[in-house]
């Protein structure tokens, strides 16, 4: 019954969204293997049926199924990576990270990917070459996406959780090189995409935010300030509907510094008061102090 389960699950979403096999599990498995796993003929591992359910923008919230204990334990340790990434505590990172090369080792390429994407992690908080994170990165995403290249429609595309994290990850990482077209590109794409699909609700409310803020930077750098003032927003609006609090601060930052470069110095004031008291509450006080100094030293306002 529970192998009857899996196989439908899969056919069932992918017939419903209007996806071929091809598409489905492109650079994920073969379609013999996606065929034979929608006729209950073979059962997928974990990290495997994982992957084809979220490109079909189902988390994993909303279905479950028995696994293995090794299974499960490289599950919470991979939560416990994120954990930490999101937050940006990179403490006994390190450690995990070895944890999760020794878990993995023989195992299937979906590992190897998030574990190549933790390390270009790890790499850019020490403040290594740019080139190296890419390059990490790049190696992580052609691992499901072997014709990745950064002019290339990821509309047409279907996508992992994982790969959307590794592809804003290339986005910054572009910003880091000075390469602020492929940037901006890349970011418009992932927001595309997000607003196109059928994406589980809570891991796009994770994703979102953190794109609208990343490609307001690069509005900002472009000095396009009213479209950057627009899109943030949109992303506070967002936020606050959706109940997610990390990345609104920032957000509303960045759309104080675009009002700012409008000329809109009450506003801007405004957007600024609002994410230094946020930040105070998420006890972030280094981040609210950044902001009141930018504030005075940039734009002459006193919070």
């Amino acid at each position: 019954m529970a192998h009857y389960l899996v196989g439908d699950m899969i056919y069932e979403n992918r017939v419903v969204r209007g996806y071929s096999q091809e598409e489905l599990c492109f650079g994920i498995c073969s379609t013999s293997s996606l065929s034979r796993i929608e006729n209950n003929l073979q059962v997928p591992g974990k990290k495997l049926f994982d992957a084809l359910m979220q490109r079909l923008g189902v988390s994993e919230a909303v279905y479950g199924r028995f696994i293995s204990r090794e299974e499960m334990e490289l599950f919470r340790l991979k939560q416990e990576l994120i954990w930490k990434l999101e937050n940006l505590d990179f403490e006994h990172l390190d450690a995990l990270t070895e944890e999760m090369e020794r878990r993995i080792h023989g195992r299937n390429d979906l590992d190897r990917q998030y574990l190549l994407f933790v390390k270009a992690s790890i790499l850019k908080n020490r403040k290594g070459a740019a080139a190296e994170v890419l390059c990490l990165l790049l190696d992580a995403l052609h691992i499901t996406m072997p014709g990745f290249a950064a002019a290339c429609h990821l509309k047409k595309r279907l996508l992992t959780f994982d790969e959307i994290t590794i592809l804003n990850g290339i986005a910054l990482a572009y910003a880091e090189l000075g390469e602020r077209e492929q940037e901006l590109n890349l970011l418009l794409e992932l927001k595309l995409y997000l607003e196109s699909h059928q994406i589980d609700e809570e891991e796009k409310a994770r994703k979102y935010p953190m794109i609208l803020y990343n490609l307001s930077l690069a509005l900002g750098s472009g000095r396009r300030y009213q479209e950057a003032y627009e899109l943030c927003g949109e992303g506070v609006d967002y936020c606050i509907s959706h109940n997610k609090l990390a990345v609104l601060p920032f957000l509303l930052n960045n759309r104080a510094c675009a009002a700012a470069e409008l000329g809109k110095r009450t506003k801007a004031r405004e957007f600024f008061q609002q994410a230094v008291m946020l930040f105070q509450v998420c006890k972030k006080e280094q981040f609210a102090i950044r902001i009141q100094t930018e504030a005075r030293k940039r734009y002459g306002l006193e919070l």
